[in-house]
């Protein structure tokens, strides 16, 4: 496994539904105990001021219909971001939960980063005990 070390700041911009892809959970912030996961998305455009999304939600038979600049609230939004390492300005990637591990700053790349336990050395958004 690569290991790595991510310096993040913590998720608290706005989201809004045209960032969400297959695969993510999210929330109305009027409605924040009802879940949704993205099993699809496609866009009409209807002019540059409006697009339209119709998401195809895992449990639901019929497709959501919404604007595309509707404020959501992400719970699960994975995305697989390319850094280069403080150090030795070499490429990474790293795979960040973005509600969870925050917005990527800086990297340190394996080749920096000490062997230890993997108690020891935690991912992006664990803590060290």
């Amino acid at each position: 496994m690569s290991r790595y070390a991510v310096v993040t700041l913590g998720f608290t911009r706005p989201v809004y539904a045209h960032e969400l892809r297959p695969g993510d959970v999210f929330v109305f912030p009027d409605a924040p105990s009802t879940a949704l996961i993205v099993a699809d998305i496609e866009e009409s455009v209807l002019s540059p001021e409006l697009a339209l999304l119709t998401l195809t939600l895992h449990g639901r038979t019929e497709p959501m219909h919404l604007p595309a600049n509707t404020p959501i609230r992400p719970l699960r939004m994975v995305r697989t971001v390319s850094m280069t390492c403080l150090l030795c300005h070499k490429d990474q990637e790293a795979e960040l939960d973005l509600p969870r591990d925050g917005e990527p700053l800086s990297l340190v790349c394996a080749d920096h980063v000490p062997e230890a336990d993997e108690d020891a050395n935690p991912g992006p958004g664990e803590e060290i005990e």
